[in-house]
């Protein structure tokens, strides 16, 4: 099976994954996917997308607190400190992706969540960039 190395690639296997969604839907009517990896949304989208196309299953976690509008303040979440901000399923492999633009670090709640996903043999990895992680992804499942 080819795998996608870089966005082009992957808006391109995207688009395939969605003609055979919507098989009775002529393929001009059928969107493109745009997909970018500039900002810590866009790429955790295409990282999304990726573990669909390589016949995974990935979630977004929200560790962010909640606005409470009687008080004027943000509230903790409910989730715990340092859980990756993806989990996914490939393969039966289980996979937790944290992604990081720019000069974003990784917190010391995450380095502990990575060691403890690695220690119960899990795959963690910090994503900065598609093709970077594309590159891990197809170097590992290949």
């Amino acid at each position: 099976m080819n795998l996608p190395k870089d966005l082009k690639e992957l808006n391109a296997f995207a688009f395939e994954l969605n003609c055979g969604k919507y098989s009775s839907v002529p393929e001009f009517a059928i969107p493109r996917t745009n997909l970018k990896d500039k900002t810590s949304n866009e790429l955790t989208k295409c990282i999304i997308k990726d573990f669909e196309v390589r016949g995974g299953v990935a979630y977004r976690i929200n560790t962010m607190g909640v606005y409470d509008g009687k008080r004027g303040k943000w509230r903790k979440g409910g989730m715990q400190k340092g859980i990756p901000d993806i989990i996914g399923i490939i393969d039966g492999n289980f996979f937790g992706i944290e992604v990081k633009i720019g000069r974003d670090k990784q917190s010391a709640d995450q380095r502990v969540i990575e060691l403890e996903i690695n220690d119960a043999g899990g795959i963690y990895y910090i994503a900065r960039n598609y093709k970077d992680y594309a590159e891990y992804m197809n170097a590992l499942l290949s």
